[in-house]
């Protein structure tokens, strides 16, 4: 397995976890701030997602030992009784009354309470560089809370923008929010890093966003991290109309952005990334979602519209409510997403794990489409009556693929349906999953449809009753299926053995079938392996739990190794 590691200095704010287990299921009881199977001193950043152009949690400057007088490139500020006159930089006991606008490079801005700017919107913009931190010469601009008396934003919106400006451990309450970048020239933003804050937003809008990147044709928003933060409570959950309230919107022409280690919880929506049409599509691209805790939304955990080059990694996303608008989906996708890569999470307690809608006029021509990879999807059911019709809980459904949809090496149960084909033509390549315990089908294409036609389904595990039914609306067991289609070579019908089920550890005991039965990457119908590394430089070959691939020999169906 290869990790990325890097060397920093421990921050007090973080709480650091080295914690590990066959389910991920046990983030539920995490704190914002920790970090599963990373070591102190050490961020490891989850699979398949490239490193930033700094270490997320690196150390900020710290504040002179002795802070009495002033200090060149030391700003201490605090709204409600400081003053700007004759006070250039302010002091604890003397401060500053506004953030200084811009903000010069190699500078330590710490803000203390209420930051309460009367204007429309506060604008923070920042001249930093990308050279070592000197204190009022060169590098970064740091904008920090005081540990004492924490920075407020309260009833505006912060707008960021410049280059090299890292924010860290504000509190966003009341109608306070962040936004990147602007929807008019003048406010490019590059390599900014938001972190360890808290956006607490409201029940009864009707809209908004908490977390918001804006980019322009003229002016594109890049290398952006939004890291160790809390965004929750915007927008009502029983709302019968779309209110667009959004924990995290990453809209056109914004790329290099990494959404890591966050929490966005009991909002109208997650996240959503939105390249706005296909004119755009290009616009909007290598966008990294990884390893976030998203729970109790409405509507969809993580969405993708449009864009390209996506990787969504080792999330735990679950309790996700249906609307009538939408379908509760953890991860969802449509519009022609290309090059969108949904690798190792885990998803459950949703109508759907994960959904792939309409593609509005076919994907690009060089990303063979989505792929959706290690993942564990588990407990996909209707609760009472749902809307939009649907009367099955579907751990994958796919509708509409103009390109194929790689379904690999997932393990999905405790679901009414495994995988689906809802309408319209699609083609599944279904290869080294494991299905278990499906109330009604493992696999189900619906009959008016040329998806059966289309599809590829190798080497899955399925339970000792195999239920599939291929485009013809007859219910098969595996072998009537085989003999039917001439389709399930390397498939197994039998009992899988996980190693404890009844605690949520899914792994697979020595005797399973499905161990080494799998196809190894050169085996599928598609390396996907190998095309992601071509792709991105970087090895997956892992499973769930970051442990390595065999180098040599079969693979095991499923999300884990062992």
């Amino acid at each position: 397995m290869k990790k990325f590691l890097f060397k920093i200095s421990c921050i007090g704010l973080l709480c650091i976890s080295a914690t590990s287990c066959s389910s991920k299921g046990d983030m539920d009881n995490l704190l914002v701030g920790d970090l599963p199977n990373a070591q102190p001193g050490d961020y490891v950043a989850p699979i398949g997602i490239p490193d930033a152009w700094i270490s997320p949690d690196m150390a900020s400057p710290e504040r002179p030992t002795t802070w009495d007088t002033e200090q060149i490139g030391y700003y201490f500020v605090e709204y409600a009784v400081g003053s700007d006159t004759d006070n250039t930089y302010g002091t604890p006991s003397a401060p500053r009354k506004t953030i200084p606008y811009p903000v010069p490079a190699g500078s330590l801005v710490v803000v203390a309470g209420d930051y309460h700017y009367v204007q429309n919107y506060i604008k923070l913009e920042g001249e930093g560089t990308g050279e070592a931190w000197v204190a009022g010469e060169s590098g970064p601009v740091w904008v920090v809370s005081d540990t004492e008396n924490k920075a407020e934003i309260t009833d505006k919106q912060l707008l960021i923008s410049g280059s090299y400006v890292y924010l860290d451990g504000f509190y966003f309450h009341s109608g306070g929010r962040v936004q990147l970048g602007s929807y008019k020239l003048g406010f490019q933003v590059d390599h900014i890093l938001v972190r360890n804050s808290e956006m607490k937003g409201e029940h009864d809008v009707t809209g908004g966003v908490l977390i918001n990147t804006v980019g322009l044709k003229e002016e594109p928003a890049s290398d952006i991290i939004i890291y160790n933060n809390k965004a929750h409570g915007i927008g009502p959950l029983d709302s019968d109309v779309d209110i667009d309230a959004r924990g995290c919107s990453i809209q056109s022409y914004t790329s290099n952005m990494w959404v890591i280690d966050n929490e966005f919880s009991d909002s109208g929506a997650g996240l959503q990334v939105e390249a706005s049409n296909l004119e755009k599509q290009t616009s909007t691209h290598h966008i990294y979602i990884g390893r976030n805790h998203i729970f109790n939304i409405a509507q969809a955990g993580i969405g993708i519209k449009y864009a390209l080059d996506i990787i969504i990694s080792e999330n735990v996303i679950h309790n996700i409510i249906d609307t009538p608008w939408s379908p509760a989906k953890g991860i969802g996708f449509q519009y022609a997403p290309d090059r969108v890569w949904i690798l190792y999470n885990e998803i459950y307690n949703a109508n759907t794990g994960i959904r792939g809608a309409s593609d509005n006029g076919g994907a690009g021509t060089n990303g063979k489409s989505v792929f959706i990879i290690g993942n564990f999807i588990h407990d996909a059911s209707i609760d009472g009556t749902a809307h939009n019709g649907a009367t099955k809980g579907l751990g994958i459904e796919i509708n509409n693929g103009a390109t194929p949809r790689y379904i690999i090496n997932n393990t999905i149960v405790n679901s009414d349906i495994a995988v689906a084909n809802g309408y319209y033509n699609s083609t599944m390549i279904i290869e080294n999953n494991v299905f278990s315990n499906t109330r009604d089908f493992d696999v189900m294409l619906e009959d008016s449809y040329q998806t059966g036609t289309l599809s590829t389904l190798r080497n899955n595990h399925f339970d000792a009753e195999a239920k599939i039914t291929w485009s013809n609306g007859v219910t098969h067991d595996l072998e009537s299926f085989q003999a039917a289609f001439d389709k399930g070579e390397g498939c197994i019908s039998d009992a899988p053995l996980f190693v404890a089920a009844n605690a949520n550890d899914f792994s697979l005991q020595t005797a399973s079938t499905a161990v080494a039965a799998g196809l190894t990457p050169s085996e599928l119908t598609l390396d996907v392996y190998d095309h992601f590394e071509s792709l991105y430089g970087l090895n997956i070959k892992v499973d769930i739990n970051q442990v390595a691939r065999p180098t040599t020999g079969a693979w095991n169906m499923g999300a884990y190794t062992n």
